[in-house]
């Protein structure tokens, strides 16, 4: 199935406008809809506090909020005019906690696109945007695109995060229609030092993915278990794919604590886009 349905969290900071940009970037290659969705929070305030506040101070609020989201919607239709975009572009807003809804409505469309969350002062007084969250609620592939990531040509080259795990598998079966667009990909694996992994004869993935027409080439690495997702980002680092692909590693709880620890490095100190499923 062809990526022909694309939406992008939008809300006006720094980390939003580089997911804008690439999720622009992915709709010109696959002539994919783009969809911005915005989330903002509902004015609400302690009952025994909101009735004795005037009715035109609550007007005056609301007009407030809907100015500002007219200014981010602005926002997001000047970039996708600079851009040059010529497909459909739709617009949604929502009134809301900010992932639950993001995660409902990413269901209605083949991938979602976030910028990477981070504490910057730009994003403080914004509604926060969590791919921890995200990733387990929707049911959809989610990429993150990295803080101050400088969208370019595609060079056609991906990279996946394999270790076998039903994570590992889901993530790789919700890329495949990105992954068989690529010239070229890199399958990373990392075991521990002089730990030597043998995949089981005719049955090994390599072998499933030049079946689907992918180039294949095996990326072998080491490292212990607490600095897995360094390494993996230190290949990305020097190889530079279009994207990496890995699975979310994690409980059922919604705390980012209980997440993995690769999963937390790579989504804290991501380099690359990252495509994540759970």
């Amino acid at each position: 199935m062809a990526i022909k349905d694309l939406a992008v969290a939008y809300n006006g900071s720094t980390n939003s406008k580089a997911a804008l940009s690439f999720a622009i970037q992915m709709c010109k290659k696959y002539e994919a809809a783009l969809t911005g969705l915005h989330v903002r929070a509902p004015i609400s305030f302690e009952p025994q506090v909101q009735r004795w506040m005037p009715k035109e101070v609550l007007e005056s609020l609301k007009i407030a909020a809907d100015e500002g989201t007219q200014e981010v919607e602005s926002g997001f239709r000047a970039a996708v005019a600079e851009a040059d975009f010529p497909g459909q572009v739709e617009w949604l807003v929502e009134d809301g906690p900010t992932n639950e809804h993001l995660a409902r409505l990413s269901r209605y469309f083949d991938l979602l696109v976030i910028g990477q969350f981070s504490e910057a002062e730009d994003d403080a007084k914004r509604l926060k945007v969590r791919a921890e969250d995200l990733v387990i609620r929707s049911g959809k592939p989610l990429i993150i695109v990295p803080n101050g990531y400088q969208v370019r040509p595609f060079t056609e080259h991906a990279a996946v995060a394999w270790d076998g795990s039903r994570p590992a598998a889901r993530a790789l079966a919700d890329a495949m229609q990105i992954l068989e667009t690529k010239q070229r990909l890199d399958l990373v694996t990392v075991t521990a030092p002089g730990k030597v992994s043998t995949p089981r004869p005719g049955h090994d993935l390599p072998r499933h993915l030049k079946r689907h027409g992918i180039a294949v080439e095996t990326v072998a690495l080491s490292a212990s278990k607490d600095q897995v997702g360094a390494v993996i980002l230190g290949h990305c680092a020097k190889s530079q794919p279009d994207v990496l692909v890995m699975g979310a590693y994690g409980h059922a709880r919604l705390r980012e604590d209980l997440f993995g620890g690769v999963t937390r490095t790579i989504l804290k100190t991501m380099n690359v886009p990252v495509l994540m499923s759970h």
